[in-house]
Parts: C-alpha cells; sequence; structure tokens
C-alpha cells in the first residue's frame, strides 16, 4: 500500500467520521484517554514496571526494558512533566495502519510508540506531530539472522548482503525504503513481526532489520525462537520518529503540548539519551561496527508538516522497528 493511498484512506476516514460529533461530556466519555500497545510489548512493561511509579524510574535497564518498553514509559514520564497528569489506557493494537487510523478519528488519543515523521507528515490536518524523539542518523539497527544461518552470518560487505534473502511488513515504509536503498533484491513480506521471526529461523527468509538488543549477545529470543546479529555490520534507517496525537480528540491540544513540554525538558536533561543507552537502543557493543548505509552530505531534507519552535518558543511536535 503506497503512502498517497494510505493518506488518502486516512482522511476519508476523517472526513466521514467529522461528519456527525458528540457535544459536551458525552464526547469525554466516547473519547477515552487510550494509547496503542502491542500484546508483546505490554507484557514486557509490565515486567518491566513491576508496579512502581512510573515518575521514579530513573533506570530505563533489566528485565523487561527494550526500546519499545523504555518509549511507553517515557510517553507517560514526559505527559507529567509537561502537566499531563491523567492515567492512560493502554490498548492492545496490533496493525501499524489501524493505530493511525483510530489516532485520526479521535478513538485513540496517540501511540504508545514513536512513528516515522515521512508517514504522517502530508497529514497535518489529522495529527499533531511532536518534536522528534529519535533524529536522523539515530536509527541504527542490527541484521537479524539465524545462528544456524552460516551465509548470512558470514556476510562482511553490502555485495554480500544483497545475495540474502531479507523480511519485513508492506506497512514498514522506512524498513523497506531502506532494504531497497541497500539494493536487496530478495524482499519478502509479511504480516507482523512474529511472522518475520518465524520465516528468519526457519531458513525461509536469511535476515531482518531489527534493533539491538540488551540481551546477552544482542539476541532476540521469541517464542523459543532466537535471532542474533550478523556481526560488525549495521544499518541506519532513514528518518526522524515522534509521537502522533489525534487532533480529533477532544483533549488532544492538551496532551499535545503537555507532551512537547516534557520531551524538551527530558532531551535538556539527558534523560532520553540515557534511557536509549540503558535500554540498549544505543548499543555501545556495536559502535566499531560498519555503517552499511552513511548518510550522504547532500541527502535532501524532510519538509516538517507543522512548526517545529525551538523551546524558547514552547510548545508545537514494532514490531521491533515500528
Amino acid at each position: 500500500m503506497s503512502n498517497s493511498l494510505v493518506r488518502r484512506w486516512l482522511s476519508l476516514a476523517s472526513c466521514l467520521l467529522a461528519a456527525w460529533s458528540v457535544p459536551g461530556q458525552a464526547a469525554e466519555a466516547a473519547y477515552p484517554l487510550a494509547v496503542s500497545i502491542y500484546e508483546d510489548i505490554y507484557a514486557d512493561y509490565r515486567q518491566f514496571v513491576r508496579g512502581r511509579d512510573l515518575a521514579n524510574i530513573n533506570y530505563y535497564g533489566g528485565s523487561g526494558a527494550r526500546r519499545d518498553v523504555i518509549e511507553v514509559v517515557l510517553l507517560q514520564q514526559a505527559l507529567q512533566l509537561g502537566g499531563f497528569k491523567d492515567s492512560l489506557e493502554l490498548r492492545d493494537e496490533q496493525n501499524y495502519l489501524r493505530t493511525l487510523r483510530q489516532i485520526a478519528d479521535g478513538e485513540l488519543i496517540s501511540s504508545g510508540a514513536l512513528v516515522w515523521y515521512s508517514d504522517v507528515l502530508n497529514l497535518p490536518d489529522l495529527f499533531h506531530i511532536t518534536q522528534p524523539v529519535i533524529d536522523e542518523g539515530e536509527f541504527v539497527v542490527g541484521l537479524y539472522t539465524s545462528p544456524e544461518n552460516q551465509k548470512a552470518l558470514a556476510a562482511k560487505t553490502l555485495d554480500d548482503l544483497r545475495q540474502l534473502r531479507a523480511v519485513s511488513s508492506i506497512q514498514w515504509y522506512a524498513d523497506v525504503a531502506t532494504l531497497k536503498n541497500l539494493g536487496i533484491h530478495h524482499l519478502y513480506f509479511t504480516t507482523d513481526w512474529i511472522h518475520m521471526v518465524r520465516m528468519v529461523s526457519a531458513g525461509r527468509a536469511d535476515f531482518t532489520l531489527a534493533p539491538f538488543q540488551p540481551s546477552a549477545g544482542m539476541k532476540i529470543v521469541l517464542d523459543n525462537m532466537e535471532l542474533i546479529p550478523i556481526e560488525g555490520i549495521k544499518v541506519a534507517i532513514n528518518g526522524t520518529r515522534h509521537w502522533p496525537v489525534s487532533r480529533r480528540h477532544p483533549r488532544g491540544q492538551e496532551y499535545y503540548e503537555a507532551l512537547q513540554k516534557g520531551i524538551t525538558l527530558m532531551k535538556e536533561r539527558g534523560i532520553i539519551q540515557q534511557a536509549y543507552e540503558e535500554s540498549g537502543f544505543f548499543h555501545p557493543e556495536v559502535d566499531d561496527w560498519r555503517l552499511l548505509n552513511p548518510p550522504s552530505k547532500s541527502a535532501p531534507q524532510e519538509e516538517p508538516a507543522t512548526p517545529i519552535p525551538s523551546s524558547a518558543e514552547g510548545p508545537a511536535v514494532t514490531p521491533p522497528t515500528n
């Protein structure tokens, strides 16, 4: 599904829903303070939080910690810092496009996970878009394969990689674009993350892109399947990552402004950098690994969909890689 088709679909859904409205207190009841979270992320989130007060969490490693989990924690901490004190409902969701549609129509106020700017930049009438939480060039990932796949494990160059079969999701536009820009010719698609792991584990694909993990050997373990990164090489997924906030939700503006303020404070205090380092996403063990797609000095920059003021101006902006 192309980005333009997604935009038309989301716009149509928003227009149809905008044809009716629920005034007053009924609107508050119709639009709960719900954010989306994948089932496997929620399981690890509960393991990581262990009933603790989120405001008191200041170490982002340990049991259950990974990028997706920590982003749900950071979201709620940023809201609290920004003055939004109400609790959120964490609602199970399995589909990236469905999540965006539910945010667009106000059923969800936001996503627990960050999204790529390229997925929402042309939809400013549907979403408030936070300032970037992950900046350009920071989303560096591994090429994960089965421990038994000797051909994949031996890959050291782009030419080696182009002989391999990759698997991703058609909904993960940034991942797919990165793989295509790398010149990967054998690219398969499946519906969700667990199926990607199954394909790689079964040898039906050679590798998939995934953030480096805080576990021993940076391995991914899911349903008794194990994937490990191809040692010595890594890839940067181009783009910036943001939280989308519903413009249709009656508390969307309040939520957005608090989130903006909180993100700014967390950046100033170094909390976001600390959280990504301690959760293993910014992984020190891969600092010396070869980046297969270093940034081009002449690479075009995305134009912002909405103004993103500086901190002085005040508020404005899975599966494992999405």
